[in-house]
This record gives structure tokens, sequence and C-alpha cells, in this order.
């Protein structure tokens, strides 16, 4: 809109700016002061927001003045959500509409190395995407308006977005960013981890680190990097890794697989569970009891703990399963398979991992029972590298259990 102002076409036209939220009253009064012997050039952004009568009075406006032309921005398509509410005006005699698309991945990826002055990880470009959608106001808003483009650094595979590992305190509630901390999210969700990663690194340096603490501090973990994860824990304001059980649990599986001190994190979970409310408590001792049977230590009556939600069962499947992988494989299957039956229910159901490496012990567990056959079939798929299918999460998590 703005380079059809600056053309020479328009330099013929008295341009008159205005306003979605303009009444009936406003956008008369402003053509009315704009006439003269020019042309009038009517301009209306973001024009899907407007009402019903503010829409009437620009085309009656527009009407009655002679050689004046009306140029409107609005959101079309699925993106709008609903039907255009100036779809009205397309149908007009001499109407032209102009579509410009969202920007693509590829887009993104080049402008974004135009700014780097390199190459840049597709992570870092899907990430920006998914953030924005491809819209150029939104990107413009994160690189220029947060200042992104200063947090880029130079990595192994291009330039990406710099890591915080200490908490940032969220800013105005006004400066919030939605689309990414939703972009965030949904990467986790979807065992997308790389594009994850990156949007919870730019979640953090815009403010939003507050919201995106769970996603980061596993993944830091998930990438070896056991210090950052439990650097960025300790940096959380006090009791909120305590109270917020998939940061209790990051901070668990770090002490007890990243540093080998397996009773380091029972007891930290023993704690949290002492001073935690009933709804929280039989949570925290199903991960204390997983964490135990995961080292090989043995825990009280993983059976007695209370099933108040799904994913405290699964973990307490898990546990079950945990203890009785070696002695017991047959009865470890039993609980693995019913463990992953109680993944399906999402984020609320453990965290995204927590799935493939189920799974990668459950083959270990049916080859134990002497069923090849089922450990193949389910092998097959897992390795292969399948969409999601979490091979990599499992190597992953196989080397911080190392």
């Amino acid at each position: 809109m703005e380079r059809v102002l600056e053309s020479p076409e328009a330099a013929r036209y008295e341009v008159v700016r205005l306003s979605a939220a303009d009444s009936p009253g406003d956008v008369a009064a402003r053509v009315g002061v704009a006439a003269g012997d020019r042309p009038l050039l009517l301009v209306m952004d973001d024009a899907q927001v407007s009402g019903d009568e503010s829409l009437m009075a620009l085309r009656v406006a527009a009407g009655g003045s002679p050689r004046a032309r009306v140029l409107v921005t609005t959101l079309s398509g699925p993106a709008a959500g609903r039907p255009d509410p100036v779809d009205c005006l397309r149908f007009e005699p001499g109407a032209y509409t102009i579509d410009v698309p969202p920007l693509t991945v590829e887009e993104v990826a080049v402008l974004l190395a135009a700014l780097a002055g390199g190459h840049v990880r597709q992570a870092t470009a899907d990430a920006l995407h998914a953030a924005t959608g491809g819209n150029p106001r939104l990107l413009h808003d994160f690189l220029v308006g947060r200042r992104l483009t200063e947090r880029l650094t130079r990595g192994a595979a291009g330039w990406e977005f710099q890591c915080a590992t200490e908490w940032q305190p969220p800013m105005d509630p006004s400066a919030a960013t939605p689309h990414l901390v939703k972009a965030t999210w949904d990467a986790w969700a979807a065992l997308a981890f790389d594009r994850a990663f990156e949007l919870c690194k730019a979640a953090a340096w815009c403010g939003e680190g507050h919201t995106v603490s769970v996603p980061l501090a596993h993944l830091l973990l998930l990438r070896g990097r056991g210090r950052d994860s439990m650097s960025f824990l300790d940096s959380l304001p006090e009791g909120v890794v305590e109270s917020t059980p998939h940061l209790a649990l990051a901070r668990a599986v770090n002490l007890a697989c990243g540093q080998g001190r397996p009773e380091a994190a029972a007891e930290f979970l023993l704690r949290a569970a002492v001073a935690a409310g009933p709804a929280q408590r039989p949570l925290l001792l199903a991960y204390r009891a997983w964490i135990m049977a995961l080292s090989g230590r043995s825990a009280d009556d993983v059976g007695a703990i209370t099933r108040t939600d799904r994913e405290t069962a699964l973990f307490v499947h898990a546990a079950q399963a945990m203890a009785r992988l070696r002695t017991r494989p047959d009865e470890a299957v039993f609980h693995l398979r019913r463990a992953l039956a109680l993944t399906a229910g999402g984020t609320e159901s453990g965290p995204p991992w927590l799935a493939a490496h189920l799974t990668a012990y459950l083959i270990d567990a049916l080859l134990l029972a002497g069923r090849a056959g089922e450990a193949t079939l389910l092998a097959a798929g897992f390795h292969g590298g399948e969409p999601a299918s979490g091979w990599d999460v499992a190597v992953a998590m196989s080397m911080v259990a190392a």
C-alpha cells in the first residue's frame, strides 16, 4: 500500500487516510475537508476489522466524488477465519484485486541470510516462519522491533539464535508474543525439536522465558547441555521448579541421568512431594519411583501411589516396567504398553520425548521376553526414522542416561 501511495500515479490524487475504526460521520468529515480540485484517493488499511456502516460510508464517499478511487487492504482466505467483510468491494466496476501471499520458509531463509550475512540454519528459518506464518509485519517486529537479529550467532551449521541459559523476566503484557509462544509449544508437542529449540531461544530473548521454560529446560538436556539446563532451572524464581511438575521432572532427570546422582534426584522429588498439595503429590512420587527404578534402585510400593490423573498412572506403569525389566520382562512389556497408551494424552501426559523413550525400552523388554517377532516389527518403523517416530529422541535420552 505504501509503495502505491509513493508512486507517480498516486501523486495526482488528494490522499485521504481513513481508519477502520472511523464512524460514518468521521468518514464524511474527512472526505469533506479534503475535497478540492484534485480527485480523491480514499485509503483504508486493515479494512477487515471495520464495521458495516463504515464500509458503506466509504462506498458512498467514493461514489459521491467524481474521479475518486478507493484503496483498501484486507486479510482474506483461511487466515481471516471468516468471510472477508470487504469482499463486496471486489465486484465493484473497475475494481482490481491483488493477492499478496505470505512469505514461504525459503523466502524467510533468504531474508535471514541477507540480514546475518551468511547461511542460516534451516531450523532457525523454520522457527521464524512458524512464529509469523510468513507475515512480513510480524517478521519485522521480531527481527527489528525486538532486535532478534542481534541475537544471531554463527554455529557449525550456520547462523542460529544465541541460547539464553538464564531466565529473563517477563516484559510488559502489552509486549507479549502469543504467536511465538504457540509456535513453540506446537513444535514441542510435534517432536519437531530442532525448530522448538530455536523458537525457545527466540521466545526467551523476547521476554517469554517464563512461558516456554518447560520445553527449553528439557531441550537443553536432550542436546547434552545438562549444565545449561540446570543453570536455567536455577535461575527461575524460587519455588517455580518444585511447583511445576515438568520442570521438577527436568531437574530430576538432569540429576539422575545427566549427573549420575539418582539419590539426589529422588531426594529432591521427595522434598517437592512433601511440600506439594494433594493434587500434585502423587505425580511427584510417581516421578520419584520411575527415577529410582530407572537407575536400578528399589522404591516403596509403587502400586500404592494414588493415580489421580493420566500422567501419574503413566509414570506408575513406567516405574513398574523398569523394576521388572530384567527379572520379569513379560510383566514389563504389559506395563510399558499401558504406559505408551497413556502418553496419547498429549503434553498433559508427560513430556513429548517420553513415548520414544518408553518405546525403546519396550523393544528391549520384548527381546528379553523371547518375543523377537514383535520386537522386530516394532523396531522396523521406529528405527526407520518415520516422521515423529522419536528414534532421535530415544538416542538422545540414551546419551543423557549414559
